[in-house]
């Protein structure tokens, strides 16, 4: 019996949640409707649909100066989210950010009143920011309620803009705004380990 509750709670462990399980808030997020459906947009004209990315068959493209944004619902200002995206440096198709042209990542924490508490950013990214012909992590996991009290929503915003001069294109896949747990390896493996240190103590007590 105790070989068989052992059994059971290691099966138990390995079929938690993993962050590939994660259920992202925002829809179209990847961009897999092949269009920018579910975002609002600054400047459309300047932005297209790419037919490659970093998962899926699409990612989105902007140039000069444009932006896009979709609004998600949070119900735990407490609870962590994951949130931001890819952005993709395109040197090989002499597309890299440059001359003052750059890409951003943004979420804004909002109350009811739909005003900005607090916000979240990579930063205005140029190609020297980036590693040249790949997709570029941007993502962080921040609790809400550090950005202010009231924090009701988020709005992420991605967006192309320039210092005045600048070309070159933002890419962006995989935008997220993820508030399901995820399981550290670390403690579902030290987890694990213990249970079957509890089995193997059972066995030879029961050889005895």
């Amino acid at each position: 019996m105790g070989k068989l509750i052992a059994v059971l709670l290691f099966v138990v462990v390995l079929a938690m949640p993993t962050q590939a399980d994660a259920a992202n808030l925002l829809s179209n997020g990847g961009f897999e409707l092949g269009s920018f459906s579910n975002w609002g947009q600054w400047n459309g004209a300047n932005t297209a649909i790419n037919s490659w990315g970093r998962t899926g068959n699409y990612s989105a493209a902007g140039w000069w100066a444009t932006s896009a944004w979709q609004d998600a619902v949070i119900t735990d200002a407490n609870e962590s989210v994951k949130i931001g995206g890819y952005i993709y440096d395109d040197v090989a198709g002499n597309e890299s950010l440059r001359n003052g042209g750059y890409a951003s990542i943004r979420a804004e924490f909002k109350n009811s009143a739909n005003n900005i508490v607090g916000t979240w950013t990579t930063g205005n990214l140029t190609g020297a920011d980036l590693t040249d012909n790949a997709w570029n992590d941007k993502t962080a996991i921040v609790t809400p309620s550090s950005y202010g009290v009231g924090i009701d929503h988020v709005t992420l915003v991605w967006e192309v803009n320039n210092s005045g001069s600048g070309d070159g294109r933002g890419i962006f896949d995989d935008l997220m705004v993820d508030t399901q747990p995820i399981p550290e390896p670390a403690s579902l493996l030290l987890l694990g380990s213990g249970l079957i240190g509890i089995f193997g103590i059972r066995k030879k007590s029961s050889k005895k």
